[in-house]
């Protein structure tokens, strides 16, 4: 039934875990509500999603290959199965620290507006110079 490894299953699973209890998390501090509710839509329904879309590989494919396959043939639940993982997969990074993000994207922002100035102000002093 399943053809990759048992300890990848387990880390899916767990990561699947994780996203979930993200999200619930975030839902319940009404912080990112909907992130947080596409979060859990689609934690619960990604792997009966791409379970059942298995189902039709051949015997002795993996469900990654062939997901990647059908990819490659733009098959459209493939296409929606792995922006839904990448989806979840950014949110887990995330999820947890986007007010850190904000703050951290904020200042780098304000430091390249600074250099920014810097840089046209020391070159209208030397077209004034001249």
């Amino acid at each position: 039934m399943i053809d990759i490894p048992i300890l990848l299953f387990v880390v899916y699973l767990l990561g699947m875990l994780f996203v979930l209890c993200i999200s619930i998390v975030n839902w319940i501090r009404r912080e990112y509500e909907i992130v947080s509710v596409l979060g859990i839509v689609l934690s619960l329904l990604l792997p009966l999603m791409t379970f059942l879309f298995s189902v039709y590989r051949l015997e002795g494919t993996n469900e990654i290959v062939y997901i990647w396959n059908q990819l490659r043939d733009a098959n459209g639940w493939a296409i929606f199965i792995v922006i839904g993982h990448l989806f979840l997969f950014v949110w887990m990074i995330i999820g947890m620290q986007v007010k850190e993000l904000y703050q951290w994207m904020k200042g780098l922002i304000s430091q390249i507006q600074n250099k920014w100035k810097q840089r046209n102000n020391h070159s209208q002093k030397e077209v004034r110079e001249k």
